[in-house]
C-alpha cells in the first residue's frame, strides 16, 4: 500500500513534472520522503531526534539505488545487500541505545527545545556521570581469571 502510494503520488508526479532525463531525481524524491517519514516516526516514538535512520535511508539507500539496477542478477551482490541490512540494523540498535543511555544519564548540553535535536551521546564526556551510572562492584572489583 505504501509503495503504491509513493509510486503513484510522488514518483509518477515528479517524473511527469521533471521529465525522463531526471528519473534519478524522481527516485531520490521517493527515498527522501520515505526517510523523512521514518525519521519522524522514530523521533516521536523515542522522544528525541537522532538521524541514524535518515542517513541510512537517504544516503546509503540512494547509493545502493544507483548500483542496484546493474547488479540484480549477481549472487555476490545479493549477499552484500543482505549483509548490509544486518549490519545496518545492528548499527541502529547500538547507536539508538547509546543515545537513549546518554539521555538518561548525561546532563543537557543545550537548554530549551533545541535539546530535542542535539545528540547527548556526542557531548557527554563527563567521567563522573559515567562513574555514577556504573555500579561500584563492576567498576572497582578486580576479578581473578
Amino acid at each position: 500500500v505504501v509503495h503504491d502510494w509513493l509510486y503513484t503520488y510522488v514518483y509518477r508526479d515528479c517524473h511527469k513534472l521533471l521529465g525522463v532525463k531526471y528519473r534519478l531525481v524522481s527516485m531520490y524524491a521517493v527515498i527522501f520522503l520515505s526517510a523523512c517519514v521514518h525519521e519522524y516516526i522514530i523521533s516521536l516514538t523515542f522522544g528525541y531526534f537522532y538521524p541514524i535512520l535518515f542517513v541510512q535511508f537517504a544516503v546509503l539507500g540512494f547509493i545502493s539505488m544507483l548500483i542496484l539496477p546493474q547488479r540484480t542478477q549477481n549472487y555476490a551482490f545479493n549477499v552484500f545487500i543482505w549483509a548490509s541490512l544486518f549490519v545496518g540494523l545492528g548499527m541502529q540498535m547500538c547507536l539508538y541505545s547509546i543515545e537513549w543511555y546518554a539521555r538518561q544519564n548525561c546532563p543537557r548540553y543545550v537548554n530549551g527545545p533545541l535539546d530535542y535535536f542535539v545528540p547527548r551521546s556526542l557531548f557527554c564526556r563527563d567521567s563522573d556521570v559515567i562513574k555514577l551510572s556504573i555500579p561500584n562492584n563492576i567498576l572497582h572489583n578486580h576479578h581473578d581469571l
